[in-house]
């Protein structure tokens, strides 16, 4: 499944999301693929993360997701657009715990 997060074209923070190499605006906050098969619901915030260093950090970001459209392909795929709503918190960046490697044992 895919999943689009969206905002108003004049939604805070607009002129930092443009397309690039065209460098025109987009309303998209974020895309991610999604193994589960839920449909994110009206309420959750999107999720941010970002790099610190040789560290990975994740937080609930500043965007609640106010409503849902599914779609799906004859061929039964689905895409999902949240449209969301800009509702800042105070950050709280947590480091995100890596797996750890494949053995080569496990490799070979």
């Amino acid at each position: 499944m895919w999943i689009i997060y969206k905002a108003d074209l004049d939604a805070p923070g607009w002129e930092s999301r443009q397309l690039q190499p065209q460098g025109s605006f987009t309303s998209i906050l974020a895309e991610q693929r999604w193994h589960d098969g839920d449909f994110p619901q009206v309420g959750d915030r999107v999720y941010e993360s970002r790099r610190n260093g040789d560290e990975v950090e994740a937080r609930d970001g500043d965007w609640i997701v106010s409503t849902v459209e599914p779609f799906t392909s004859p061929e039964g795929n689905k895409m999902v657009v949240c449209h969301c709503t800009y509702s800042p918190i105070a950050p709280q960046w947590e480091p995100v715990e890596r797996l750890a490697p494949i053995s080569q044992a496990v490799m070979a």
